[in-house]
């Protein structure tokens, strides 16, 4: 998008996000009014002069990029010619929050030229896009039908690409290879695009291309739907598709359904492939839009972060991993040779660079036996409800830092989680929005500060005596000795409550939100003067 000469006559530049600009574009809106998220959907662009924000309050605009990053918008265009010269630094600071990229234009050009322009290109992706999954659909049935196998099925693939095309097993063992390739193509490296075949909904292997000169995306809804015809073949040929794939989704789908029987987990565990004996398990949770992406996802990491930690410690040995899909969620399945906790946090920090803009993600706590992975997966579907809230910015929850949050949602629900926090900090909540200040953000800082009240003024940005003087108003809020040790930990854990409640004005006063209704049945601040 930004590349497109149209584009460019706005004068682009980054202001935030910068990291995030490879997000999927679904379209382009141009609007002014305020409340304009509830009009959005995944993937959109919004274009705007900031005239429905330049009367607005700072909470109101830090609402506002909540609101648009809630809604999975790609990111917003600002222009800075008319209402705003530079951008809100509380929006930008929001922004950074949440994971939302603004761009401001310095030039001034007619949003309706650059949405016709970019919106075209998007149309004439799509087209194409939809004319070779057509065409690839088409074709490999015929090949099935004649009686094909599944190499035939590869072959013909690689052809209408013009790509190397790889069958891998489940364990990542070459199977098959088709078509003709750079020297070394043998290697996952060179052959980096890959799509999960699946079989009784669970992964029995992967496609591996590489596209170079054309939109991968294009290539990518192909080769998904070659995935789903050589999957039959593999049904039709033998391949020992049907019970190594079954075998995978019915140990997946008991630790999802809670079956926590010791002895049936084992045998389940076993006929799966997975490790009786491994250091610890790791369970790993996506949900997205596309599930063929989230498991696709799922498995890059989950091997990405296996073969890290592994080679780094000197004890790698290729190990399978189980995907498979069931309820609705993705999950995959890793043990472990060295630290299960130095294996959680790698694998979420995968996730964290993989993960789609649509996508969720959860990983449970670490546990150290197989009968132990009913409760991982238990934590990391509680987790995998309150993601985006716990973290906006990559949207990947990791249990085994949220055992205050957990313990809050096993112990009150959501409902009751939203009373809690008005009990403990309605009166500081109310003040803040009746006022416009950001007391409730200077008491957080403050009681996460590890050095005190020096390092809270310094990220504050405030001198030492305005802090108190804050601190001051915050206890007569509340009513309460911010100097008494359990005064501050009751405190903390009510802040770490309304973090998986939101922080939009609304949310706080209904106490729920879509995402957070299955948590049920199953969140450097910049002030304005006190």
């Amino acid at each position: 998008m930004i590349g497109d000469s149209v584009f460019q006559r706005g004068d682009p530049v980054v202001l935030c996000g910068g990291d995030l600009l490879d997000r999927p574009i679904r379209w382009l809106h141009s609007g002014d009014i305020y409340e304009i998220a509830s009009l959005l959907r995944d993937g959109d662009v919004l274009l705007t002069t900031g005239l429905g924000l330049a009367e607005r309050t700072e909470t109101e605009r830090r609402a506002y990029v909540r609101q648009l990053a809630d809604r999975g918008v790609s990111g917003v265009v600002l222009e800075l010619r008319r209402f705003f010269m530079t951008a809100p630094p509380e929006m930008l600071d929001e922004a950074e929050h949440v994971g939302l990229p603004i761009i401001g234009f310095r030039a001034l050009v007619p949003f309706v030229e650059v949405i016709e322009a970019v919106n075209s290109v998007i149309i004439d992706v799509t087209v194409h896009r939809l004319r070779l999954t057509d065409h690839v659909s088409r074709a490999l049935s015929e090949v099935l039908a004649d009686g094909g196998k599944v190499g035939e099925l590869l072959v013909r693939l690689s052809a209408i690409l013009d790509r190397p095309i790889a069958l891998n097993g489940p364990s990542g063992e070459r199977l098959i290879d088709a078509g003709s390739g750079p020297e070394g193509s043998e290697t996952e490296q060179d052959l980096p695009v890959r799509t999960p075949v699946v079989v009784n909904g669970a992964v029995w292997g992967w496609l591996l291309t590489s596209f170079t000169d054309y939109d991968s995306s294009v290539g990518q809804a192909a080769l998904e739907r070659a995935a789903e015809i050589v999957a039959l073949g593999l049904l039709r040929g033998g391949w020992g598709a049907m019970s190594r794939s079954a075998n995978h989704y019915r140990l997946i789908s008991a630790l999802l359904s809670g079956e926590g029987e010791r002895e049936g987990l084992r045998i389940r565990a076993s006929a799966a492939g997975l490790p009786l004996n491994a250091a610890g398990y790791i369970v790993a949770l996506v949900r997205d839009d596309d599930p063929a992406e989230a498991l696709a996802t799922l498995d890059r990491s989950a091997r990405a972060a296996y073969a890290t930690t592994h080679r780094d410690s000197g004890r790698y040995k290729p190990t399978p991993t189980i995907t498979a899909e069931a309820e609705g969620i993705c999950c995959t399945l890793l043990a472990t040779a060295v630290s299960p906790r130095q294996m959680a946090a790698r694998l979420a920090a995968e996730l964290a660079d993989t993960l789609t803009a649509t996508g969720v993600a959860a990983v449970g706590p670490p546990v150290r036996t197989v009968e132990e992975l009913v409760h991982c997966m238990a934590e990391a579907r509680l987790v995998l409800g309150v993601a985006r809230q716990v973290a906006p910015r990559t949207h990947v929850a990791e249990a085994a830092k949220l055992g205050v949050e957990r313990a809050l949602l096993r112990a009150y629900g959501v409902d009751g989680l939203a009373r809690y926090v008005h009990e403990k900090l309605g009166p500081l909540i109310d003040s803040d929005d009746q006022h416009g200040t950001r007391l409730i953000d200077t008491l957080d800082v403050v009681l996460t500060s590890a050095e005190g009240k020096t390092e809270a003024a310094r990220r504050l940005h405030l001198r030492r005596q305005t802090l108190y003087q804050r601190l001051q108003r915050i206890a007569q809020l509340l009513d309460a000795d911010l100097a008494e040790p359990c005064t501050r930990a009751d405190l903390l854990v009510a802040l770490r409550a309304r973090h998986l409640l939101g922080n939009d004005p609304v949310s706080r006063s209904v106490g729920v939100s879509a995402n957070q209704k299955e948590v049920n049945s199953e969140h450097g601040p910049v002030e304005k003067p006190a």
